[in-house]
């Protein structure tokens, strides 16, 4: 039998910083299970401080270079969920089409969906029956367990734990090392403090902070 060679992917990073970096990591280890993806370069923002190139590739600020260009994939590495919302509108206006990052060390499970766009990072392990919704953002060391329910645009920061039947709601952040019990809701547009131990559902715009976790109280 013929084997025929992948497809390359041409990869296109919204943003340039650290998570960039982190996404570049993980392409060798991609390359290694068949999924070749060649890095085209990145956009930012016309305001954002930035070098000319990351990786001996372009860093543009002109949105329209890649505009037309059907063969181009779009992943957006920004961690704060309002700014991912919005690079990705921006991009849907050229039409761009989104690929989600999965580094080869991340467990999920057979019965677990990952929409398009996300980035799964490092040893982050997905267990049963869970969904990760578009542009999701799932840090290393961060455990999802079954059945939760992650919206768009929600960043999980390194070593969040998630229990069962847990609900994170669109654009979320949860910082590092924050624990959430099962059954709790996390509203849209919640910051969760690292380190926190929720214990009950956060309202939609809430900071929690601490063990159990509390509104923060900004006096």
């Amino acid at each position: 039998m013929i084997q025929t060679k992948s497809q390359t992917e041409r990869l296109v990073l919204f943003g340039a910083g650290a998570l960039a970096r982190e996404i570049l990591v993980v392409l060798p280890r991609l390359h290694t299970i068949g999924r070749d993806i060649e890095f085209v370069g990145c956009l930012v923002d016309p305001d954002v401080a930035a070098a000319d190139r990351l990786h001996d590739r372009p860093i543009s600020r002109k949105i329209d270079d890649f505009a037309g260009d059907d063969t181009l994939r779009f992943v957006v590495a920004l961690g704060e969920p309002q700014a991912r919302a919005r690079a990705v509108e921006r991009l849907r206006s050229i039409g761009a089409r989104f690929a989600s990052i999965i580094d080869p060390a991340v467990l999920i499970g057979a019965s677990s969906r990952v929409c398009e766009g996300s980035i799964i990072l490092g040893h982050a392990s997905i267990t049963a029956d869970a969904l990760l919704g578009a542009h999701v953002l799932v840090n290393p060391g961060t455990t999802i367990a079954h059945d939760n329910r992650i919206a768009d645009f929600a960043t999980l920061s390194p070593g969040v734990h998630l229990a069962g039947h847990v609900t994170v709601d669109e654009g979320a952040f949860l910082g590092t090392g924050a624990s959430v019990i099962p059954g709790v809701r996390i509203g849209a547009h919640a910051l969760v403090g690292a380190g926190a131990v929720v214990i009950r559902d956060v309202l939609p715009g809430c900071t929690v902070v601490g063990n159990p976790a509390r509104i923060l109280d900004r006096e």
